[in-house]
């Protein structure tokens, strides 16, 4: 086994012990309201963060005819998240839209 697989597999078994300690030692219902309250806004945050950076794209899609489709998905999300107030119908319909104009564009 390589030294890098070795590493991976580390600092997925770290990042995952801090999750469950995490949720094991303060259970939810043993915080505050004030911390309650900003956790209610920890899903739609990292959600905001994946999608932003898929829009920006980096190097890897130089123009904006190659974002084009990630920009639609993510609108299409967005438009079902805000109406539905649900999560699974709008990732897949916005990935679906995604996945359907990448194949259009390219």
């Amino acid at each position: 086994m390589s030294t890098a697989v070795v590493v991976l597999l580390a600092v997925g078994v770290l990042s995952w012990l801090f999750r469950v300690a995490a949720i094991t030692l303060l259970p939810a219902t043993r915080l505050p309201p004030s911390a309650r309250r900003l956790l209610d806004h920890a899903v739609p945050a990292a959600l905001a963060a994946m999608v932003g950076a898929g829009i920006a794209g980096g190097a890897a899609l130089p123009d904006l005819a190659s974002r084009l489709p990630v920009l639609a998905g993510a609108v299409v999300t967005a438009v079902l998240a805000w109406r539905v107030r649900g999560i699974v119908l709008p990732v897949m319909a916005g990935l679906a839209a995604a996945w359907v104009l990448s194949v259009l564009v390219i």
